[in-house]
Parts: structure tokens; sequence; C-alpha cells
């Protein structure tokens, strides 16, 4: 069984109260800027780059900066409330709001980074892990990003 799945298309955006309920709770003080780049970076859809959530803050927040921006990320990143993911190219960080485990697929054409769930595929790496083993390191997670086009609907 396997699907795409979109974090953000699955309920309402989140209320102020809940982002800064999340900040807390990640261990970040809820500024007024990290609140405003927590809910544009769950809002957008996609995995979007530093850039693109800059360009949503500032209609909110009109003096912040990328590096602001980029800093914020970086916390979150830090606190585990979102994860990089490099681009097809790896030449643009993108960030992934969605912590959980699952891969990722990119679209060489578009440049569209696609979730992709798969439990039995995540079964077959676990076991061959187990039974392989790799000397001297324990996994503890895993996430594959495969390359590829996107076919038409």
């Amino acid at each position: 069984m396997s699907h795409s799945t979109d974090p953000h298309s699955l309920s309402a955006p989140p209320t102020q109260d809940q982002l800064r309920g999340r900040l807390g709770q990640a261990g970040l003080r809820a500024t007024r800027q990290r609140v405003v780049i927590l809910e544009s970076l769950l809002t957008l859809p996609g995995h979007p780059t530093a850039e693109q959530v800059h360009r949503r803050v500032v209609t909110q927040e009109p003096t912040i900066s990328l590096g602001t921006v980029y800093k914020a990320l970086d916390a979150f990143v830090a606190a585990g409330l979102t994860r990089r993911v490099a681009s097809a190219e790896g030449a643009s960080r993108r960030y992934d709001a969605d912590c959980s485990e699952h891969h990722h697929l990119f679209c060489t054409n578009t440049q569209e980074i696609m979730d992709y769930c798969d439990p039995q595929l995540d079964h077959l790496i676990r076991d061959f892990f187990a039974a392989r083993g790799l000397q001297n390191f324990q996994p503890h997670s895993f996430s594959l990003h495969i390359t590829g086009v996107k076919r038409p609907d």
C-alpha cells in the first residue's frame, strides 16, 4: 500500500494559541516572528524554501529579514518542529513540517517534492538492515529520496 500525503490539506490552519503551544512544547520562545514563520511553514503547500516562507511572512510582518526566517527555520529543525529536505539538485534547502516517518519523491521536471508513505517498504528496509546490520552503526530512522518524473494524471 502506498500513498502520497499532504499534511497541509488535512485540517484547518492552526490558531495563534496552537502555534504558541507548539513552539513552547518544543522549548522555543513564542515570539511574534516565530509564530508568523511557523504559521507560514505549516500553511504553505508542499515543501517550501526559506525564500518562499519569507515572501509569505513579509505580507504580515514587512520588517522580517530573510536571515531571520533562516534562523527561525534552523531553530525549528533543531527543536524537531520541522526537518530539512534537499531539492532534487540539492541546491536549495526545502522544509517539511511533517516530521513523521515518510519518504520523498522528487520530480526532475517540475522540481516538486511529494511525500510518500509505504509501510510495506518501511518493513522491508527494517528487515534488510536487521538481517545485514551495519558495522558500528544502529539506524533509528530513515527517509528515502527517490528522483524521477511525475506522470500526468
